[in-house]
């Protein structure tokens, strides 16, 4: 999804492109990992040095909201993060030493076993589906160390 289209998203659903909410969602749409709303903050002070954290708290629910941006709140992790997510959603693999988030390629909601199951009893607003296990480098440290 383009940001005109995010742009889009948002005109359909009453609300306006701020330049605060632009440089959130830019922000979000530019990296390449789910980021805490600290961080992106830290970003947004860099166009707007004037913004209070609340505004991109703010900013962040409505994204949320609309459905543009995904806010997860891992296992182990003590604050919410937060990735654009456009039209499609993402799902992660989190080691529990580093806490490094790896991207999955597949969702299992999408498969057909899950949908058919899902379709006669549940209607899916949406979904989260994280896997906690280690990271190649802490899983080969923890297998030196023992």
């Amino acid at each position: 999804m383009t940001f005109d289209e995010a742009l889009g998203v948002l005109k359909k659903r009453g609300q306006k492109m701020t330049p605060q909410r632009s440089t959130v969602l830019r922000t979000l749409m530019e990296s390449s990992r789910p980021m805490t709303a600290q961080e992106v903050y830290r970003e947004v002070t860099k166009v707007h040095p004037h913004v209070s954290l609340d505004t991109v708290y703010r900013n962040l629910t409505l994204l949320t909201d609309v459905g543009l941006v995904h806010q997860s709140n891992l296992q182990n992790r003590d604050v919410a993060r937060f990735e654009f997510q456009g039209d499609e959603h993402r799902h992660y693999a989190i080691c529990l030493n580093c806490h490094k988030s790896i991207r999955l390629d597949w969702c299992p909601v999408e498969t057909k076993l899950m949908t058919q199951a899902l379709r006669k009893q549940f209607s899916i607003v949406k979904h989260a589906f994280e896997v906690y296990g280690y990271c190649a480098e802490c899983r080969f440290l923890r297998s030196a160390s023992a």
